[in-house]
This record gives C-alpha cells, structure tokens and sequence, in this order.
C-alpha cells in the first residue's frame, strides 16, 4: 500500500507505461484529495510533482498562528504552496473548494491597502466562509480597549483574524512607536486568543506576500527555482516603507534552500535588513544548500540575475529622507539592468510600486519582463491555501 503520508500538486491524469496518476484523500484533513504523480522504477514507488521530491507535512497545521516565517519549516512552507496551487487549479475549472463553509475570519487594516484587502475577502468567500472587515476606528481599540481584551473577543466569535499593523504611533495613535512594536502587538494577541493570528503585513514581515512570489517563481520556473538568483534589492522612493518583504524574503529563501542576493545600499541601520533575520536566513540557507549575500551595488548584483525583485523600504526615516536621494538615478529599476541579466530574467515588485522612481514605466508594463500582475494575482491562492490549513 501507498502510505498516507504521500500527497502532491494536482496535475492531468492520464495512464500509460509505468507513470500514472492517482487520486487519493488524504493527511492534512481539509477535506479533499491531491492528485499525485507516481513513478514505479524497479518495484520502488517515486512521488514527484514539478518541484521535484516532494517534502510535504501530513499533520495537523489547524489553529497555527501565521506571524512569522520563522515559526515554520521547509516542509511547512512548501505544504502551503502545494495546497495553493491545487486551489488555483480548483479555482481555473470552476470547482467549488469551499472548505471553510460557515467559518468566520475578521480583517483588521490598520492602514489602507488594495492587493491584500481584496484577496484576503475574495479568498475566504470563495472557501465558503464569511470575511469582516474593519479599520481601528470601528472597534472599541479606538477607546483605548486592550490588546488583550481584544483577544479575548475576537475568539468569542471568530475562527481566524488577520491584521495589518506596522506604525502604532501614526496608525493607532501610540504616544511613541519603536521598531517591533506592531510584532509584539501580533504576538500579544496570539497568547490571548484561542484563533489563529494571521500577519497581513507588520512591521517585520510580510509573509502572506512572499509566499505568493514564491509561488510564482516555482511557476515561472519548476523544479529549478531555488537555483535561480533571485535579486531582493532596494529601490528608491520618496516614502520610507516597512522593511517587511526583503526581511521574509531572505527567511523564505534560507528556509526553502534558495539563492537570495539582498541589494541595497551601503547606509548600516538604514536600508540593511534586521541582523536578527539576516543571521537566520543565512544559516537556514547553510543547512538546506541555499545561499543568501550582500551586495551594495545594484549593477553589480543585476549580472546573472534570474528574478529582479526592488523595492523601497527604510528602518530609518529621517536618515532615508537624507540620505536616499543620492541613490535615485542607479536604484531605479530599468531595461539597463536587465541587461546585466539573464535572457530569461523577470522583474517583480509586491506592488504598489512607485513609478519612475522605484521602477521605470517602460519596464513595469513590458509583458516580456514584468510579472508582477501574475505575482499579485497569487496572492490570492497563496493566502486561500493558508486559510484552508490553519482555520
């Protein structure tokens, strides 16, 4: 017998020679069956899908908070993109995947947003479930209610709650506000409530986005992607933005074994990423056969590159108000750089990107390069398949 444990990507079924493909209902216990790909070679039983060998969990991932990538193994993570992908599949032919019929997941933006909002509401209805939606000022956190008394009502009603959070002074009107505030907001509210907490963007990491690019990538390009040199670089902008996705990109990649270049420029403390995650990143990556560096000239880091990610962000305003103009002309993303690339390079950006200043208009709208409506699009069915497995 199959053991239980084998569960993979969806693909077309068909039979002949000694490949086949099979459906079976199994192990996560979310309530349908992934169609896997078996080759017999020698009387031995070989489970593949596109990525490769598959490393997928078979336990429980129900009521598990989603903060941080670190919280997570490779097996973890790549069982969310499986799952993701089966569900983009069920969602192209019109199958109905509704496995959080009657569940309840409260949305709370603590800041605007476009990409998140819509697919986090879109992804719970298409799962059956009912999405809620609300800012700070429609709750009693408005009257100065605790974190923690919040958490004990959220779970009173809800079966998840997603929040984005990543200024406590100008988003929630805090006295003062330090970097990690908003995580200890996160985790605060993961001691108290009995739901799983999921991080739509905080002021460390933005998970939910990454494991849509990372998606993305394995489309773009199968079992290879982890060899690929995917450039996590910094881009200008007037804005000093959260340095949320180069921090879980660099986690993301060290966890899954990737090749993470991180490219920015040489301000210590400013656009240099948390040593904490760059430490983890990097020995995650030692251990799985990946690798994460450092580069400070994006020329330099643009030769070779097979994805060309920028982006701005600053974990100090007021030194990036001072210092990031001088870095405006090299570290806008154009058809220069690509050319420094890989023929087959793409660019990718998390969006919303500022135009002509972190990327150029002739490159973001040019369908041979750019990706990025695919890339946001993903999140969609990343974020569905994190639902699926923790609520």
């Amino acid at each position: 017998m199959l053991p239980e444990a084998v569960i993979a990507s969806p693909r077309t079924a068909i039979r002949g020679g000694a490949i086949f493909y099979i459906d079976i209902a199994l192990a996560l216990n979310i309530g349908f069956s992934f169609l896997i790909r078996i080759q017999r070679k020698n009387g031995i039983y070989q489970i593949n899908n596109q990525q490769g060998v598959l490393n997928m969990i078979t336990r429980r991932m129900k009521g598990k908070d989603f903060i941080s990538l670190m919280d997570y193994s490779r097996e973890e993570l790549e069982t969310i993109l499986e799952v993701a992908a089966y569900l983009k599949l069920q969602n192209a032919i019109g199958q109905p995947h509704e496995l959080l019929k009657g569940k309840n997941l409260g949305m709370l933006f603590a800041s605007p947003s476009t990409r998140t909002r819509l697919s986090f509401s879109t992804g719970i209805d298409q799962l059956g479930g009912n999405g809620q939606v609300y800012n700070p000022q429609e709750l009693q956190l408005a009257h100065k209610e605790t974190w923690k008394d919040t958490g004990e009502m959220i779970s009173r009603f809800l079966d998840g709650f997603a929040i984005r959070l990543y200024n406590l002074k100008t988003q929630m009107g805090a006295e003062t506000y330090e970097y990690g505030d908003a995580r200890k907001v996160l985790r605060g509210l993961a001691e108290t409530a009995r739901i799983p907490i999921i991080n739509m963007l905080d002021d460390k990491e933005h998970p939910c986005q990454i494991m849509g690019d990372i998606l993305t990538m394995v489309e773009k390009f199968g079992v290879d992607y982890k060899k690929k040199k995917v450039v996590m670089g910094w881009a200008y902008d007037d804005r000093a933005k959260s340095p949320g996705v180069p921090q879980t990109m660099a986690i993301a990649g060290g966890i899954l074994g990737m090749n993470i270049t991180l490219a920015y420029p040489p301000e210590e403390g400013c656009y240099d990423i948390d040593p904490e995650y760059l430490a983890f990143a990097k020995k995650a990556a030692q251990a799985l056969g990946g690798s994460i560096t450092v580069e400070n000239d994006i020329w330099k880091a643009s030769e070779g590159a097979d994805v060309i990610y920028c982006k701005s962000w600053a974990r100090q305003p007021d030194v990036h108000a001072k210092k990031g103009p001088q870095y405006a002309e090299d570290w806008c993303i154009s058809h220069k750089h690509f050319e420094k690339a890989n023929p087959q390079a793409v660019y990718m950006h998390c969006l919303p990107a500022k135009r002509n200043k972190e990327v150029t208009d002739a490159l973001i709208d040019d369908p041979a390069i750019s990706i990025v409506n695919d890339e946001a699009e993903n999140r969609l069915h990343a974020q569905k398949a994190i639902m699926a497995l923790t609520m």
